[in-house]
């Protein structure tokens, strides 16, 4: 559990508790209620999970290869691995590593660090989602648009889960003396 501003927010410790953004109404709060800092950290940590979620539920089941693979990647790992598998779409790609740009300006800028930040902002009217719902994206507030791309982009991942089914693990071939 974390405070911030006087409101508790509990985080279950277990990727298999998480189901996605938006559907965990404590986190989607946080999203929408606080500074913009919180938002994209919050954001990014819950799509790394998804992330995790997915390449465990695709892979190998039982392999303990594949619960390595999937914990101890890295957010950028996973969205290269995802979308090597098949997991993930171009644009889900583009938009997550976007999200990854924004967190990692918000993590390593103390100060000065917001949407209006330039890079944040080039990286936030960059988020393809967003403008394939509003071709206009710069008459759009950046948090809006933020929030938009992290709806979009969650709503997919959420129903990817649903429907991926894991990979089956090669038999070894049996060779047959003649």
């Amino acid at each position: 559990m974390f405070r911030f501003k006087g409101v508790s927010v509990k985080i279950k410790d277990s990727v298999h508790d998480f189901i996605s953004l938006t559907d965990n109404k404590e986190l989607w709060e946080e999203v929408l209620n606080t500074s913009e800092r919180n938002a994209v950290l919050i954001a990014g940590a819950a799509f790394d999970t998804q992330l995790e979620r997915l390449l465990k539920k695709f892979l190998v089941q039982g392999a303990s290869t594949s619960n390595k693979i999937a914990e101890s990647s890295v957010f950028a790992s996973k969205i290269n691995l995802c979308y090597s598998l098949g997991l993930l779409s171009e644009d889900e790609r583009h938009d997550l590593n976007l999200l990854r740009d924004i967190r990692n300006a918000f993590a390593h800028n103390i100060f000065d660090c917001d949407f209006n930040n330039s890079q944040v902002d080039a990286a936030i009217k960059n988020l393809v989602f967003p403008r394939k719902a509003n071709p206009t994206p710069d008459k759009v507030d950046l948090r809006v648009c933020f929030n938009i791309g992290m709806i979009i982009l969650d709503v997919f991942l959420k129903e990817r889960l649903n429907v991926i089914q894991p990979i089956q693990e090669l038999k070894s071939m049996k060779f047959v003396n003649k």
